[in-house]
């Protein structure tokens, strides 16, 4: 006999539940028919023949197509780099290009040559884009606080608005039936940076009760090669200290076929914001920023045999400081910006799922979002509200050729925002296993952020959403041979934004926001992984090319875009022990949209070359870190210094 699914006790984990539950049912079913069956044929013959009898269920899929449009990071990559931002995590081992500023700085992502704000970031399906900026900054997320990471793109983006160029998501497991848990890491290294982190619960069979905390701090002050000034020289950098620490409660309790998620993300940062290089003679400047957010939300999910529904409320709130004072040799103040941004932000949504009939599956989602910001830069309180339905259908076309159409509607302060289509169209080959085409076509809308409509001076409450549309297409090839694995995607995009906001400057020394004429994008990206073990020896190698272009009606590429970037990552490990090698390369990119912009305005390509060693043994992880191998003088950010050769050393204890 041939069952379904296997059945554990206790309810399994949510994305095969339903299944689970159907098959108990035709267990208990097939037991009473056999048990009636023998009894019968009992009381006439001593021999008793029975046919063999095949039971099947149909359980609700996972989106199979949502993969072909995106990627899930490996859980042993985050456990790895569970110490760092996710802006590192993201550089060294995705597709995605991050804009950085530097240790302690700022780091936006640009998914296909768009920019930040075309980066939708969520946690657990709540958009976490600042009202004011519409952007995240991606330093300011530690590895250590998520459990899984995911990349999106491409149709894979149309739950959400405003993911134009992808969709970042970080979200919580499910941990039951753990018992204790403890993970410590300590981490120390150059500039005086430390890192202490610390994972604490309890796993019962039904319930969890699970706090992380952690702590960063760094001087920063590492040497570099100032060639904003004449001549060049060494100089040590001043003033670029920073300070992050948070903590993350979390309880989850599983009852019958529910399950109630409660969880309060809070963290508290101080940066210093070092000098320019051309500026760093000027001593008398005091500049830094401080940031804190709390954010909480409640989920109730509840499963039945053929889908699930889940509902969860959301509240965040972010407080955002930014100080910059000049003043002169006898202290005589000559600028002063003290902005304050205070932001509340509600999320109410509800989503359903449902088979249908064979493979097809239902889902439909409504969502509302009310954002609240007060700023000294805004004149008044500013409000949004934006009310949203969403609907998907998917399934088997054919045997081998999978559908999904999706439509969203928002309504934004009483206003349509319009419709918004998407349709994905998956062939799996019949002739080589693991190879899956796909192709697809997807619409979707950017609102401008709460700054581009009412900062002061230069918001422009006359601004058009940007509206955008992409056709692309994927190669997926996923294949486990008998020691080696394999996992690789090709793919192709075409995108157009009209409406595209930019902020240009005006004769009266400040900058205004406009709707400019359509950007256009086109690009590939390639992925590859190959994992090989033999014996307790285990060889892995992986790597991401992306090549973007991104122009506007000029036929320039943006500034900050580069053409080319990639990333390569190899890892060897035998007994305990590990080398890792890790590459990243950056292509030249433009700072400018002057036609008569000069070299130095102009950003030169660099590679850097990282390498790490550990050992394993009983409950104990040692790694050495050595960053920036060959000591690589460049820049990502123009005029902004950056590390050359650095050391870290970890300890990780976990039960």
């Amino acid at each position: 006999m041939t069952f379904g699914t296997r059945v554990s006790r206790g309810i399994p984990s949510m994305t095969s539940f339903p299944s689970k539950l159907l098959n108990v049912d035709m267990r208990k079913c097939l037991i009473l028919l056999m048990f009636f069956a023998m009894a019968f044929f009992a009381s006439a013959q001593d021999t008793i023949m029975l046919q063999s009898v095949e039971v099947k269920a149909v359980a609700i899929r996972s989106n199979e197509l949502e993969t072909t449009m995106g990627r899930r990071m490996d859980t042993s990559v985050i456990n790895r780099l569970s110490s760092v931002p996710m802006s590192q995590l993201l550089i060294q081992h995705s597709p995605v290009f991050i804009k950085t500023y530097g240790p302690g700085g700022i780091a936006t992502a640009s998914f296909r040559g768009t920019t930040a704000s075309h980066t939708l970031v969520l946690w657990n399906g709540f958009q976490l884009n600042a009202p004011s900026l519409g952007q995240v900054d991606f330093s300011t997320i530690p590895v250590f606080m998520t459990d899984q990471i995911s990349l999106k793109w491409g149709a894979g983006t149309s739950v959400n608005s405003g993911g134009l160029g992808g969709v970042v998501s970080i979200s919580n497991d499910e941990y039951f039936c753990k018992g204790l848990i403890v993970n410590l890491k300590q981490t120390y290294g150059s500039f005086n940076t430390l890192g202490s982190y610390a994972t604490l619960g309890y796993s019962w069979a039904n319930h969890l009760l699970r706090v992380k905390a952690y702590r960063a701090s760094s001087d920063n002050d590492f040497t570099y090669n100032n060639i904003g000034v004449i001549p060049h020289q060494k100089m040590k950098q001043k003033n670029a200290d920073y300070t992050d620490y948070g903590m993350m409660p979390e309880y989850q309790w599983r009852f019958g076929n529910s399950l109630i998620t409660i969880v309060s993300w809070n963290q508290k940062s101080h940066r210093n914001c070092p000098q320019i290089m051309p500026n760093v003679g000027n001593d008398n400047t005091v500049e830094y920023t401080d940031n804190d957010f709390s954010r909480n939300y409640i989920s109730f999910k509840n499963y039945w045999n053929t889908g699930k529904i889940e509902v969860k409320s959301s509240y965040f709130f972010e407080n955002q400081h930014y100080v910059l004072n000049t003043f002169t040799d006898i202290g005589t103040p000559v600028t002063t910006t003290d902005s304050k941004n205070t932001a509340n932000v509600f999320h109410q949504i509800a989503d359903v799922e449902q088979n249908l009939f064979r493979s097809w599956k239902i889902n439909a989602k409504i969502q509302w979002d009310h954002e609240q910001v007060k700023s000294n830069d805004y004149d008044g309180e500013k409000k949004r509200d934006v009310f949203s339905t969403y609907a998907a259908l998917s399934g088997n076309v054919l045997k081998n050729i999978d559908l999904r159409v999706t439509l969203r509607n928002d309504i934004v302060d009483s206003k349509s925002a319009g419709f918004f289509p998407t349709a994905t169209v998956s062939y799996s080959c019949a002739y080589l296993k693991g190879l899956k085409i796909s192709a697809g076509y997807s619409h979707n809308y950017r609102n401008p952020s709460l700054n581009d409509l009412y900062w002061n001076p230069g918001g422009n409450p006359d601004l058009k959403p940007e509206d955008g549309k992409t056709v692309d297409g994927n190669l997926n090839f996923t294949r486990t041979f008998e020691r080696l694995s394999v996992e690789s995607q090709v793919g192709a995009y075409y995108s157009q934004v009209s409406d595209w906001i930019q902020w240009k400057p005006t004769s009266y020394r400040y900058w205004v926001p406009e709707n400019v004429s359509t950007v256009t994008a086109y690009g590939a990206e390639i992925h590859l992984k190959l994992n090989y073990k033999l014996e307790r020896w285990n060889f892995s190698v992986s790597g991401n090319y992306v090549y973007s272009h991104t122009t506007d009606e000029n036929d320039k590429q943006l500034i900050y875009i580069p053409l080319h970037h990639a990333n390569a990552f190899a890892d060897v490990s035998w007994r305990g022990w590990s080398l890792s090698y890790t590459l990243e390369y950056t292509g030249e990119r433009k700072t400018s949209m002057n036609d008569n912009e000069f070299y130095g305005f102009r950003l030169m390509p660099y590679a850097l070359h990282h390498v790490s060693m550990g050992k394993h043994f009983w409950k104990l992880d040692i790694e050495l870190k050595i960053n920036n191998l060959t000591d690589k003088d460049y820049q990502a950010i123009l005029w902004r210094a950056m590390p050359g050769r650095s050391y870290e050393v970890s300890l990780n204890f976990k039960l």
